[in-house]
């Protein structure tokens, strides 16, 4: 009987690896369930447009295609109206995070003994040489 915590650690990295291995599978099954659902969407859509109006499928079709493309517009004008503001909230994030990581970072080199701080440089410097080596080669 495995415990329950173990159950948890095992699903989880079962899911995780079928999700690597299976990604381009997941993401075109994704898709195409969004595509369909689009297709059901639309075609009630034009469903409903034909038996309210009362109007034949060509036209029916038409209005179904502006009505998408206006969709589409008021979407793209939401996004226009509210990506400055996310945008900025972001920046502002990613700065303060920076900031911590700087002063964390700060405070662990200076923590350092001067032989540790010749060990992480003299690997920094391999590690570095050794990509542009693979880069480059």
């Amino acid at each position: 009987m495995i415990p329950l915590a173990n159950r948890k650690i095992l699903s989880r990295f079962i899911v995780f690896g079928l999700v690597v291995t299976l990604y381009d599978m997941i993401l075109h099954s994704l898709i195409v369930v969004i595509h369909i659902a689009f297709e059901w969407f639309e075609l009630g859509l034009e469903e409903l447009i034909e038996h309210i109006f009362h109007t034949s499928r060509q036209q029916s079709q038409i209005i179904v295609f502006y009505l998408l493309w206006l969709m589409a517009f008021c979407l793209l004008y939401y996004l226009w109206r509210t990506l400055p503001g996310v945008y900025r909230r972001f920046k502002t994030q990613l700065l303060a995070t920076s900031l911590e990581y700087k002063a964390y970072f700060k405070d662990c080199w200076s923590e350092q003994s001067s032989i540790q701080k010749v060990k992480w440089l003299a690997s920094f410097t391999v590690s570095v040489s050794f990509l542009a080596f693979v880069a480059f080669s």
